[in-house]
């Protein structure tokens, strides 16, 4: 056992580890390249002896030391970024109380909280009387919403299982996120009744082609359930015409989702908001607060215009034990939750929007909307470099292309430049595909961005490129 004392000293030094840790993570990036380092972080974080207090110590500095620093103003790798003090504190807070989030007298403060956001968050898509529950991530959400579906349309699945269900068809975009496939999978209906709607060249479903889909599959006798759209796509930021797609559903009476875990938070903003126009159409919306609202990874809202449903496809009659009818049992968020055990994620999001606001909020996504303009902006004046997507968000996509260089090796040339750049101590940046062309996929997410670090980002690329072609005319 550890005396109080001795606890309040670790707790110290583990803060002041974590403080070294985030001035550290504000100067250059450092990759950890798990491919070739893999035996030695095993041999320095194994399980074959207890390790004291102080070796712990130890441990946690080398954790802290090996991590990629995603706070850093150099990290473009990823849909999130940056370090949100407010947010923070709340993942502190959560932990330290260690509750959970299935019944109002376990967690009465949280439960509140949680009300308010999923409740602000609804209001935000347009949803008249909507709410909602926080899950795990979109992809949870993405699986929620098409369980609600089925359930919406099917409810005796819930019992009976899909045996004397009719053949159910989902539909979403080739850009949609892999957790559609992956949600199709979970709910029983099977990964090859996910019908893929072909994009427009700027990566946007195409209208007439779902309309089309969905009569082959009533023709084929298939029962169309579930269309979900994307709200920021990951590799090009873009956005599905959710009017229209609306108008469609509506017409078919087929269950609208909107996958809105990268671009939900451009809802806060008038100027930008109009990407999302239509969103009060949907039937269900997931949301990622850890990507453009910048708090810590993960908080998730998935949110419905008919709440009410989260209890149907959750309710069965068990438990007891734990939700006891008559004592604020209408307020136990468990029986509205896929989760038992849940922790109060909601407590970082409601920290950093009591802090920022809604004015707030709406400053930084307006400043990372004009950051990511600045950054097409010196792609297109390069004359090394090819903007390969049409940048209406935060994603800026662009191709490796000096002169000279054949197009049969620009893939190459794109990847080894990215790959050099990291290597050099440089802004670490993923790369995707857009069709059969890999590009870089810069991501302007971090609310502490300025001009500057786009420069520097560039100059760094710039610097890449010439160390190839000069190598390569040796």
């Amino acid at each position: 056992m550890v005396d109080d004392s001795l606890k309040n000293k670790i707790l110290k030094d583990f803060f002041d580890s974590i403080i070294c840790h985030l001035d550290e993570s504000r100067k250059n990036i450092k990759q950890v390249k798990t491919e070739t380092s893999f035996k030695k972080i095993e041999k320095n974080f194994n399980l074959e002896e207890i390790s004291s207090p102080k070796q712990l110590k130890v441990l946690i500095k080398k954790y802290l030391s090996g991590s990629v620093k995603t706070g850093n103003s150099n990290f473009y790798n990823q849909l999130f970024s940056g370090f949100s003090l407010y947010g923070f504190m709340g993942e502190v807070v959560s932990s330290a109380t260690n509750t959970s989030m299935y019944t109002f007298e376990m967690s009465p403060v949280a439960t509140v909280m949680e009300k308010q956001l999923t409740k602000k968050m609804s209001d935000l898509i347009g949803y008249t009387n909507g709410g909602g529950t926080f899950v795990t991530g979109g992809s949870s959400g993405n699986m929620l919403a098409m369980l609600a579906a089925r359930h919406s349309f099917q409810p005796e699945v819930m019992t009976n299982g899909l045996f004397s269900s009719p053949r159910m068809i989902a539909f979403t975009s080739e850009d949609a996120h892999y957790s559609m496939m992956k949600a199709a999978n979970q709910i029983g209906i099977g990964t090859n009744n996910v019908k893929k709607i072909p994009v427009d060249r700027n990566g946007s479903m195409i209208v007439k082609k779902l309309k089309k889909a969905i009569d082959k599959s009533l023709s084929n006798g298939d029962f169309p359930f579930f269309v979900g759209a994307t709200s920021g796509t990951t590799v090009r930021g873009a956005f599905d015409p959710l009017q229209e797609i609306g108008s469609i559903c509506s017409r078919y009476k087929i269950w609208f989702h909107i996958d809105g875990s990268w671009g939900g938070g451009a809802l806060l903003s008038n100027k930008n908001k109009s990407l999302l126009a239509g969103s009060k159409l949907s039937d269900s919306f997931s949301w990622c607060a850890h990507k453009m609202l910048g708090v810590p990874l993960t908080c998730t809202a998935a949110i419905f215009k008919r709440p009410s449903i989260l209890s149907e496809i959750n309710q069965v009659d068990e438990a007891e034990y734990l939700f006891h009818s008559g004592e604020n049992n209408l307020l136990d968020l468990g029986t509205t939750s896929l989760q038992c055990a849940r922790r109060v994620d909601v407590l970082k999001l409601w920290f950093a929007w009591k802090y920022f606001g809604d004015e707030g909020y709406e400053r930084n996504i307006d400043k990372l909307f004009k950051l990511a303009k600045y950054a097409s902006k010196k792609v297109i004046s390069s004359e090394d470099l090819k903007l390969m997507n049409h940048v209406e968000f935060l994603n800026i996509c662009f191709q490796v292309q000096p002169k000279g260089i054949p197009a049969e090796e620009r893939n190459k040339m794109t990847l080894k430049a990215r790959n050099l750049m990291i290597e050099n101590g440089g802004p670490m940046v993923n790369y995707a595909y857009i069709n059969s062309n890999l590009v870089i996929r810069l991501i302007i997410v971090n609310f502490e961005l300025t001009e500057s670090h786009i420069d520097q980002f560039f100059e760094h690329i710039d610097l890449s490129i010439k160390h190839l072609i000069s190598k390569k005319r040796k």
